[in-house]
């Protein structure tokens, strides 16, 4: 029993959602069966984890029946009325919290039995309510079209003169909120397109654009702020991510979380795109807005394994390497899922190791690894053979690199231009690697020079490494001065 699609429900519910449940069950308006209330009762007393041993079909029937004997169908049956309750209960609870639609939908109720008066004390209510609104988002404009909708209906006999602008008032808030909902669309399907390759049929957007593109929206953050997602998707100019850090800062206390959340995001793929040409004072950019992610409790505790590698690693790359400890250890718990928890913590333990150049134990943890996503096999590779390369052991990282080309070869998931720029980097590691072997004093500079030249324009940066390419050829010409 403890695997039922009730007990999975009943484990999400908070003490104070299970009294309440209680009590619901117990309402002669939304329950009469008394054994599904005895199910209830014998059910509840396992709150919260139900894990019990003795939490089974039949002691549990036995509980709620006494001595009758067992009847399978019997206890099935009355689960699946308690389950159909639970499932009520939680529609109840949704829509208590949509105030708001309760009170809108009540003026509805009360147009329709014409209790004017009501209406009138209701409409002004909920119209002040609304005026106080600190965040005017797609909720807010939603709102205020659904009362403009009801209050065109309500007033246009007994307001005749003023129902015109009872109207003009339905359209604008119907105006801003469609665009706010188009705009949040529109710059969700560009970020897909420009970061994951992903085509949309974007209808009308052309048209949108040309409307919006100029518009001030001064009283409509989500507008400005939507608008200005879509601008940085279309030019990934620098100028236009400053925009947007600077609309996050203006309005971080008058949006919604939602559009925060969505906002670092942008932050973390734009600085991922920077990084990627090998601007690396965009690590800073990454790491806080990872950081704000998790002081928000975005996450709620659990994290997917590549955003937990992602946050640690990255934190690792702006220097912050207590905070990266601090990460690990306090959300460690929390990665999902279970099955790639091992390989998520032993791939940070050698990167944390990697950072602070012990190698040998960062290669312990990496050979520990054994990911499903093609993502961080490469990872765990590329490193891999930049360790060798450090420990002056050149034959290992020639071999490494000839076992990663091998398997770029072979993995059918990895886009082409990927596949590309790790070809790049492997070919100048071989190179490099090839030219140390044969010790510093037989090296041409001229051929480092021209290995330089070729480093430089290489396609991308993956994982830093063009940029640790550079820093190996300069520290060669260094050495010989």
């Amino acid at each position: 029993m403890k695997n039922t699609k009730l007990v999975r429900v009943l484990r999400t519910f908070s003490k104070q959602e299970i009294s309440k449940f209680r009590d619901f069950v117990n309402s002669p308006y939304f329950n009469k069966n008394k054994n599904v209330m005895s199910l209830a009762e014998s059910i509840l007393q396992f709150f919260p984890d139900f894990d019990s041993e003795e939490l089974t079909e039949e002691n549990i029937y036995a509980k709620t029946f006494g001595k009758e004997k067992f009847d399978y169908f019997k206890i099935k049956n009355i689960t699946s009325d308690l389950f159909a309750l639970a499932v009520t209960f939680l529609k109840f609870s949704a829509a208590q919290k949509k105030d708001k639609d309760n009170e809108i939908a009540l003026l509805s109720t009360l147009h329709d039995r014409k209790l004017d008066n009501i209406y009138s004390q209701r409409e002004k209510k909920v119209s002040g309510q609304l005026d106080n609104f600190l965040i005017k988002d797609e909720t807010y404009y939603y709102l205020r079209h659904q009362l403009g909708k009801i209050n065109t209906s309500h007033y246009k006999f007994e307001r005749s003169g003023y129902s015109f602008n009872q109207i003009q008032n339905e359209f604008d808030t119907f105006l801003d909120y469609s665009l706010i909902g188009l705009l949040r669309l529109y710059s969700k399907m560009f970020h897909n397109k420009n970061h994951g390759n992903i085509n949309f049929n974007m209808e009308m957007f052309a048209n949108v654009w040309e409307y919006v593109k100029n518009k001030s929206f001064e009283e409509n953050p989500s507008c400005q702020i939507y608008r200005q997602i879509i601008s940085l998707e279309l030019t990934r100019d620098e100028k236009e991510y400053r925009k947007l850090l600077s609309l996050k800062e203006k309005y971080k206390d008058n949006m919604p979380l939602e559009d925060i959340y969505y906002i670092l995001l942008i932050i973390n793929s734009f600085a991922a795109y920077r990084l990627n040409l090998g601007d690396e004072s965009y690590y800073t950019d990454r790491y806080l807005a990872f950081r704000e992610i998790i002081d928000r409790n975005f996450f709620k505790g659990n994290i997917i394994y590549p955003n937990f590698i992602t946050t640690f690693v990255s934190a690792c790359m702006a220097g912050e390497l207590e905070w990266a400890e601090n990460f690990r250890k306090n959300f460690q718990g929390g990665i999902l899922p279970i099955e790639e928890k091992a390989n998520t913590l032993n791939y940070c333990s050698g990167f944390f190791a990697y950072r602070l150049k012990e190698y040998d134990k960062a290669l312990v943890y990496f050979s520990k690894t054994n990911f499903k996503l093609f993502l961080f096999k490469v990872m765990v590779r590329s490193y891999t053979a930049r360790i060798f390369y450090e420990q002056n052991l050149y034959e290992q990282a020639i071999s490494a690199v000839d076992t990663f080309r091998h398997y770029l070869k072979s993995e059918k998931m990895m886009d082409n231009s990927q596949k590309t720029a790790h070809y790049e980097f492997l070919k100048n590691l071989a190179e490099l690697a090839a030219l140390k072997f044969e010790g510093i004093n037989n090296i041409n500079s001229v051929y480092l020079g021209m290995l330089k030249k070729k480093i430089n324009q290489m396609s991308s940066n993956p994982l830093g490494s063009k940029n640790w390419l550079i820093e190996k050829v300069n520290e060669l010409k260094q050495k010989k001065g």
